[in-house]
């Protein structure tokens, strides 16, 4: 009786313990589970922060460099560059034949001979209707750089594709970010 008097409060001790234990690990479980859920928070808040700063780094690309590349492009296209010198010479031929006979009509009245626009490079010629045509011709015009450059903004990771394309040595920034960074898309293009 005597060993199981004393046995009793030990085996109790023991369980009370053991209770307690449990509820040590309960709440170590419980902890390790919230810290678990704050890692991940600053992982995701890490991404996006990440994600923001790569995205302000290709939206100042963009406004340094990269639209004036685009512009670049589309003004010193052969297509364009001939449209535009066309254009330019029909202006100017049509501007030249209406100062011409401008000219003729207020001296005409002045002598008794008429002079005409025979001994003009323009007699005959119709340059209004070759001004409109080289307009029209102009706003037809159909420049394969921008279907080219069309098809790279329609990537999710444009601007390193045009990063690409107008790949710089002297400029700032490259694919990506300084970091190593694949850019826009989290892809780098093989």
């Amino acid at each position: 009786m005597k060993e199981k008097a004393t046995a009793e409060p030990v085996a109790n001790e023991a369980k009370e313990v053991e209770a307690r234990s449990a509820k040590a690990l309960e709440k170590a479980i419980a902890d390790r589970n919230t810290l678990n859920k704050a890692v991940e928070d600053l992982k995701v808040r890490d991404s996006l922060t990440i994600s923001l700063d790569q995205l302000r780094e290709d939206r100042d690309w963009m406004r340094n460099h990269g639209i004036a590349h685009i512009v670049g492009t589309i003004l010193e296209a052969h297509e364009n560059l001939s449209a535009v010198n066309e254009l330019k010479e029909c202006a100017r031929e049509a501007g030249f034949k209406a100062g011409y006979n401008k000219c003729l009509n207020q001296v005409n009245p002045f002598y008794k001979s008429k002079f005409t626009d025979e001994r003009s490079g323009f007699h005959g010629v119709d340059t209004e209707v070759l001004y409109v045509v080289a307009v029209n011709a102009y706003n037809n015009l159909s420049i394969s750089a921008i279907e080219d450059i069309e098809k790279y903004l329609e990537a999710e990771d444009y601007v390193d594709r045009l990063r690409l394309l107008y790949c710089d040595p002297g400029e700032e920034g490259t694919v990506g970010s300084s970091k190593g960074d694949a850019g826009t898309s989290g892809a780098k293009e093989d």
